[in-house]
C-alpha cells in the first residue's frame, strides 16, 4: 500500500496547490482524476484483513448518508442537476475520508500525512501575503455602507477561496502551528515566526468569521492550559496590542459584529437575514431537498440570489432535506464522539506528551473551530468533514492499538 499512499500525498499536494492550473499540462492529462482513479484501484485490489473488524461507527453513518442521497434522486426538485453537478463534487470530498481511513495505517503515516496537509495550507496562506507585501495584492473587496470598498485578502491568482475561505485555511494551519511548541527549539523558533505572519493575514482577509473562530480557538487552548489564568491574562493583552494595529476600516468591519452602527454592519445584518432566507428556502422542501449540489440553483429561483447558503446546516437543509440534515449530523456527532473518546483513552493512559496525544488534541481544536465557523460557511460537498472524519477514525485505531501494547508491556514487566 505504500505506493498508493505515496499517490495520496501527490494528491494533496495537488488538489490544494491546484498545480493543474499551475501547469496547464497537468490539466490536459487530468491528474487529479487519473490520481484518484489509481489510488482507488491500488485500495480496492490491496489485501483484505482474514478477520475483518466490525464497521467504524463513522463510515456507518457515512455509507447511510450517501445510501439516502442516491435513493432520494427522483424525489428531489432538480434530479438532473444532481446527476450533472452535484455528484462529482461530492465524490472528490468523500474520497478523503475513505483513502484516509485506509491509508493512514500507522504512526508515522499519519504525522507525515498531517506535515504535507499543513505544509500546503500554509503554503496557500504565504503566498498571498508574499504577493501583498510586494506588488499589493488582495484579491478582493467588500461594500460598506458609504458606497466605499474594504479591501480584503483573497487567495492567491492560483486558489479559488474568498476571504473567508483564506480565513478558514489560516485557522487550520494556527493550531498545528500551536502544536509545535510542544516540540524541540526549531519547531518552536518556527511557530514564533510563522504564527504572527498567520495573523496578520487573517487580519488583511477582514474577516468577521474569522476572527470568530480565532477567538474561540484560543478561549479553548486557554481552557485546555495548565495555567488558565496566566494564558486568560496574555489573550486579554494580546487582543489590545492587536487591536492598536487595526486600521479604522478594520477596525469597523470587526466591530460590526456587534455594533449595528458600523459601516460593514449591513453585511453582518444580511448574513443573518440570509440564514432566515435560506432556511425559508429549504422549507419548500422539507423531507428530501432540492438536491445535492443544487444550494446555489435554489437560492437562485427562490431567493434571487445566485450564490451557496454560507451556512453548512442550512446548505444542507437545502440540498437535503431535513431527514438529510439530520443524518449527516448524526455523521458530524459520531467524529466529534470519536476523537472525544480517543483523547480520553489516550489520556487514562498517561500519554499526554506523546505525539499522537497532541496532534489528536491539535485536530480536536480544529475541529471545534470547524463546527462554529461552519455557522458561516458551507461544505456539504468540500473535503472538510470527510477528512476529519477520516481523521479522527485513525486517531481512534492509532489509541486503541496503543492501548494494546501498552498492556502488553505491563505483563511482560509484571
Amino acid at each position: 500500500m505504500l505506493p498508493a499512499f505515496l499517490l495520496y500525498l501527490l494528491f494533496v499536494v495537488s488538489w490544494f496547490l491546484r498545480l493543474t492550473v499551475r501547469v496547464p499540462v497537468l490539466a490536459t492529462i487530468r491528474l487529479d482524476l487519473v490520481l484518484v482513479v489509481t489510488i482507488t484501484i491500488f485500495v480496492l485490489l490491496s489485501p483484505r484483513p482474514s478477520r475483518p473488524s466490525p464497521m467504524h461507527p463513522i463510515t456507518s453513518r457515512l455509507l447511510i448518508l450517501i445510501l439516502f442521497i442516491m435513493v432520494t434522486i427522483p424525489f428531489v426538485e432538480w434530479p438532473g442537476s444532481v446527476v450533472k453537478n452535484g455528484t462529482e463534487n461530492f465524490l472528490k470530498a468523500i474520497v478523503f475520508y475513505f483513502f484516509t481511513v485506509r491509508l493512514l495505517n500507522t504512526e508515522k503515516r499519519l504525522v507525515v500525512f498531517l506535515t504535507v496537509f499543513v505544509s500546503a495550507q500554509l503554503f496557500r496562506v504565504l503566498e498571498p501575503l508574499y504577493l501583498h507585501l510586494t506588488e499589493g495584492y488582495w484579491g478582493d473587496a467588500a461594500s460598506m455602507a458609504d458606497a466605499e470598498t474594504f479591501e480584503r485578502l483573497a487567495g492567491s491568482p492560483y486558489d479559488v477561496i474568498n476571504p473567508n475561505g483564506l480565513a478558514f485555511v489560516i485557522l487550520t494551519v494556527i493550531p498545528f502551528l500551536y502544536f509545535f511548541w510542544h516540540r524541540s527549539v526549531p519547531y518552536k523558533l518556527m511557530a514564533a515566526g510563522l504564527i504572527p505572519a498567520t495573523l496578520y493575514a487573517l487580519l488583511l482577509t477582514g474577516s468577521r468569521s474569522g476572527m470568530v473562530g480565532l477567538f474561540a480557538m484560543a478561549l479553548i487552548i486557554c481552557a485546555r492550559s495548565k495555567h488558565k489564568q496566566i494564558a486568560a491574562v496574555l489573550l486579554f493583552i494580546a487582543i489590545l496590542v492587536a487591536a492598536q494595529y487595526l486600521s479604522s476600516d478594520q477596525w469597523d468591519r470587526f466591530i460590526s459584529v456587534v455594533d449595528p452602527s458600523a459601516r460593514n454592519a449591513a453585511t453582518a445584518e444580511g448574513r443573518l437575514a440570509g440564514i432566515t432566507d435560506d432556511l425559508e428556502v429549504a422549507m419548500r422542501r422539507p423531507f428530501f431537498g432540492h438536491g445535492l449540489g443544487t444550494s446555489r440553483e435554489a437560492n437562485a429561483h427562490y431567493r434571487g440570489v445566485y450564490q451557496l447558503s454560507h451556512n453548512l446546516y442550512t446548505e444542507v437543509a437545502q440540498e437535503l432535506g431535513f431527514v438529510g440534515l439530520a443524518l449527516f449530523l448524526s455523521f458530524m456527532l459520531a467524529t466529534l464522539k470519536t476523537l472525544s473518546e480517543s483523547r480520553s483513552a489516550l489520556a487514562r493512559q498517561g500519554l499526554y506528551h506523546h505525539r499522537v496525544y497532541l496532534l489528536l488534541s491539535t485536530v480536536q481544536i480544529w475541529l471545534y473551530v470547524s463546527v462554529i465557523f461552519s455557522l458561516a460557511s458551507y461544505g456539504l460537498s468540500t473535503y472538510l468533514w470527510y477528512l476529519l472524519a477520516g481523521l479522527s477514525a485513525v486517531f481512534q485505531r492509532l489509541a486503541v492499538r496503543m492501548n494494546v501494547e501498552d498492556r502488553s508491556l505491563s505483563r511482560v514487566s509484571a
